[in-house]
């Protein structure tokens, strides 16, 4: 069985300098694959390891999508303001 990842020049980057701008989702892949050792190091079985993976995976991705929409949110806002600087961003009445 062959367990080296391939080289690919698509991935010139290693991870860590990809996610180094994104350090909240980096520390989220370092915790899940903590969990993943602590549970093979646990015993638990491959049903049980792959419903952990599968689990923490969906949360990951929950995660990506709402920075990524916060992000989105904020630079449309920036941009707004830019275009027109009389634009006051959204606030509650009070």
């Amino acid at each position: 069985m062959n367990d080296e990842l391939p080289k690919s020049e698509k991935y010139k980057q290693s991870l860590d300098a990809r996610f180094a701008s994104r350090p909240h989702t980096y520390e989220r892949l370092q915790q899940i694959a903590d969990m993943m050792d602590q549970a093979i190091a646990e015993g638990c079985t491959a049903d049980e390891a792959e419903a952990l993976a599968i689990e923490q995976i969906e949360k990951l991705g929950r995660e990506l999508l709402t920075d990524w929409a916060q992000q989105k949110q904020q630079q449309t806002l920036q941009q707004n303001q830019k275009d027109n600087p009389s634009t006051i961003g959204h606030i509650k009445k009070k």
